[in-house]
């Protein structure tokens, strides 16, 4: 696994990886959000990578065998990091985790200096909320339901503004 950071908009493997994969991107809830046609959006990826969002923080593209299998970053908010922002994931790599697995280690070093750290979740990716709070009150989150522990340390903490968008959000405290 190959995992590239996006700080250096120069860097045209990586702009192109992550252009060239998010432009299949057709699901009605997140073309708006990824796909290069809607730069111009506030809410698009590129719009955010282009205005500086992840400049004190990072946003990193994962690669294997040459195949884009997701993105995500990192970005202060206050004294609060926000993590796994603007993730990824095509539908053939969901499900391996590959973010728990490889970004969050990643994001969590780069990201030390944060007592907080908050996942973020809008309506239409509220399962994922869903899941971090039955991982967290120890219950099962149904078939095929092998999600990493590190999800288990997320605490539910309730709907938050955040970037102008009302979010659920988990929160993990370091210490």
């Amino acid at each position: 696994m190959k995992i590239h950071s996006i700080h250096d908009l120069s860097n045209n493997y990586v702009v192109d990886m992550l252009r060239d994969n998010l432009v299949t991107v057709t699901e009605s809830n997140l073309v708006k959000n990824y796909h290069p046609d809607f730069s111009n959006d506030p809410a698009n990826l590129f719009y955010i990578l282009k205005d500086g969002r992840f400049k004190n923080g990072d946003y990193f593209v994962m690669e294997e065998d040459g195949k884009y299998v997701g993105s995500a970053g990192w970005n202060p908010y206050g004294d609060v990091a926000l993590v796994l922002t603007r993730a990824f994931i095509p539908i053939t790599e969901r499900r391996k985790y590959n973010m728990a697995r490889y970004l969050l280690p990643i994001i969590f070093e780069k990201s030390i200096d944060f007592k907080k750290l908050w996942i973020t979740c809008n309506d239409y990716n509220f399962t994922i909320y869903r899941a971090l709070t039955r991982l967290h009150n120890g219950k099962s989150i149904g078939l095929c339901s092998s999600w990493d522990d590190v999800y288990k340390n997320f605490i539910p903490i309730g709907k938050k503004t955040v970037n102008y968008t009302e979010q659920y959000v988990a929160e993990y405290k370091r210490y």
